[in-house]
């Protein structure tokens, strides 16, 4: 079973979205919380707290997890950390921008799904450019990436 913990219900997926979630098995929408601006780091651990619990007791195959960027992150580590597989949709964003008569500019942006991409823990072991080889006198190639 594949969890959705978003704002976004399964029933309005792309077809695409549907069928790649179904690799996991059923679907089970679980609204996402409205998350308080106000709440400090330890209020947003008590909400994270909660949720990874209901997650937890339905013995999920995995969790596609999308929303408010604190929390976001604070439940995927939790639920990492338990071993609970997490998910994030990547998608191809197509803008079309249209210039209006009075001069301003109207932009539209419509999200195409591409796939689900599992979320992970950063490991310096794994990071080749972590610990460049001293006195080989070369360094190791890198790819150009802009950030």
């Amino acid at each position: 079973m594949l969890i959705n913990c978003s704002n976004h219900p399964s029933h309005l997926w792309s077809a695409g979205q549907k069928e790649a979630a179904e690799a996991y098995g059923s679907i089970l929408d679980m609204p996402f919380p409205q998350v308080d601006p106000n709440l400090d780091p330890e209020g947003i651990r008590q909400l994270v707290r909660a949720y990874a619990e209901k997650i937890e007791t339905l013995k999920t195959d995995a969790v596609f997890l999308a929303g408010e960027f604190t929390f976001v992150f604070m439940l995927a580590d939790k639920l990492l950390k338990d071993g609970v597989r997490v998910l994030s949709a990547c998608s191809r964003r197509e803008t079309t921008e249209t210039v209006r008569p009075d001069g301003t500019i109207e932009k539209n942006s419509v999200f195409v799904f591409e796939r689900f991409r599992e979320y992970a823990h950063y490991s310096a072991q794994e990071d080749e450019f972590s610990s460049p080889r001293r006195g080989s006198g070369a360094s190791p190639a890198r790819a150009d990436h802009t950030v």
